[in-house]
């Protein structure tokens, strides 16, 4: 997608499906086959559309069957580096329109088994993050990041992951950029904090202090009261930030609509997706 002369945009989505096990109304995230579908068929559309996205985040795509299904919905390159011999493993996707190349995948520490699996399960997911790099028409080599951090719990008592939440970000950041080294570097994903958690988003601005984001980004959260599986606002938790090379043309939710299940009217996941729009300077072919 081209802008001005001389100038490239770059368009990502990042989304949470909430792809836990369940069928129906069943289930830890109720409907999720019927939401998958809906989610394909958004992207479908955009995988045909030149105002598209370039690229798509995906996260909590724990089934192996989702994650077939959502690699063949229109875009033609995929980055799925779970492990197929694991139940569930970091549920990332990366889908592009482009040609991707060199796929690397950090996982963080695993958190130790114990009461708290039952609880919440964190336990038996592998967090990480996967890092690509897109080859793009007219911008060039763009390194595309996602990650997924250990979710919030606290529920009136102090968060107990606050501390291992900002250890896995501090090492996303310190190994995107890393891996990126002097290339343009989109990153993002289900940080699992926002503006709220002042101890980690002061982290966010003084680790990425140069990257760009729209203003829109600060006025919305993506875990919202006008979403069907939500009672309330909450903080923002998904992001997209890119390198100083880029600048941020506008921001806004995505992966908003709503479908029929059951005689109910769902969105496609407890969270609604993000999307950025970046521009960059275009690159001689």
């Amino acid at each position: 997608m081209f802008s001005q002369a001389g100038m490239v945009l770059i368009s990502v989505l990042t989304l949470n499906i909430w792809g836990l096990p369940g069928a129906g109304s069943l289930g830890l995230a109720p409907f999720r086959e019927q939401r998958i579908q809906g989610i394909c068929q958004e992207l479908k559309k955009a995988a045909t559309r030149p105002e598209g996205w370039d690229a798509v985040m995906l996260q909590e795509v724990w089934l192996k069957r989702d994650r077939r299904k959502l690699s063949r919905c229109g875009y033609r390159y995929v980055v799925d580096l779970n492990l197929s011999g694991k139940l569930i493993d970091s549920g990332l996707l990366i889908l592009s329109k482009h040609p991707l190349k060199e796929a690397h995948r950090l996982t963080y520490p695993a958190l130790p088994v114990g009461s708290e699996v039952f609880e919440d399960g964190e336990a038996l997911a592998a967090k990480s993050a996967n890092l690509v790099t897109m080859v793009h028409p007219g911008a060039g080599e763009v390194v595309i990041a996602n990650t997924h951090l250990v979710s919030y719990y606290a529920e009136g008592i102090a968060d107990k992951y606050q501390r291992i939440r900002l250890e896995q970000f501090i090492a996303f950041v310190d190994w995107t950029k890393k891996r990126a080294g002097n290339l343009p570097l989109i990153l993002g994903g289900d940080f699992n904090f926002g503006p709220e958690n002042r101890e980690l988003w002061d982290e966010k601005n003084r680790r990425l202090e140069n990257f760009v984001v729209s203003k829109q980004s600060e006025e919305v959260t993506t875990l919202s009261a006008n979403n069907s599986f939500q009672e309330e606002d909450q903080d923002r938790v998904d992001h997209l930030l890119a390198s100083p090379h880029f600048e941020s043309r506008f921001g806004m939710l995505a992966m908003e609509k709503r479908i029929g299940a059951e005689g109910t009217d769902i969105n496609l996941s407890d969270h609604f997706g993000w999307t950025e729009v970046f521009e960059i300077e275009a690159q001689p072919q």
